[in-house]
């Protein structure tokens, strides 16, 4: 497998946002993606350093399970993650994603550039940055807030691809990564659930409604139904 460029990354991330029809400039509700793709997805409490997991079948359907203890900020860039595995990844094996293995795989590193690129579109980003910041490829703070939450993604990976768009400096990097994210979204005024956990046990997908269906036309006992629901643990909680 080849190691992805930047430009080849955004190139995909272009694609899959005609793939899905949302502009080179708007977020992407990742919840709303995967309901219109039909990607059953799962929130599970997962070990603090994994973050999801993906499978395609031999017919195409198409499974992701992200960790609900992840802030919700992580989450939305874990989901972009595992679309570049079910979409574009040429060979994949079922994985659990995590810091937990040392160095990263090419395929991995290839699906955080597509996720950075997808969630976070240069053209959209350019939007909200001051002549001065782009000059001095130093982004102040106030901009950062706004473009994390605009965007709804993590501190850490809007900083990251500030960087890589040569939009950050090295040293602003630095200054910025060291302030305390919730605190700081707190002073300027915007709401924390961003940074926060949160959707465990939520199910996206038809598989409740297809063991419904089965139900409802008798070719499955009310047994088996509820059976199959727990297969996905569905819950009242969000």
């Amino acid at each position: 497998m080849k190691s992805l460029s930047i430009e080849s990354a955004e190139n995909l991330a272009i694609k899959f946002r005609g793939l899905i029809e949302v502009s080179l400039k708007e977020p992407i509700n990742v919840k709303s993606v995967l309901r219109k793709l039909n990607i059953l997805t799962i929130y599970r409490p997962l070990s603090h350093n994994s973050y999801g997991l993906s499978l395609r079948s031999k017919t195409d359907r198409r499974f992701i399970l992200i960790n609900s203890e992840s802030t919700i900020g992580r989450q939305h860039f874990s989901i972009a993650h595992e679309l570049y595995h079910l979409f574009y990844d040429e060979n994949p094996t079922p994985h659990i994603c995590s810091d937990e293995n040392g160095g990263k795989s090419i395929s991995e590193k290839n699906a955080d550039l597509f996720a950075s690129a997808l969630l976070m579109p240069k053209e959209g980003i350019i939007q909200f940055i001051s002549n001065e910041e782009i000059l001095d490829r130093d982004v102040k703070l106030p901009t950062v807030i706004k473009l994390e939450q605009y965007y709804s993604v993590s501190r850490l990976s809007l900083l990251y691809r500030l960087k890589v768009i040569k939009l950050l400096s090295e040293s602003s990097f630095k200054s910025l990564q060291s302030i305390p994210v919730k605190d700081s979204a707190k002073l300027y005024g915007y709401d924390s659930s961003l940074y926060n956990s949160g959707n465990k046990n939520f199910v996206i997908g038809d598989f409740g409604e297809k063991a419904r269906y089965l139900y409802e036309a008798g070719k499955i006992s009310e047994g088996h139904y509820h059976e199959l629901l727990n297969l996905i643990y569905i819950s009242d909680e969000n």
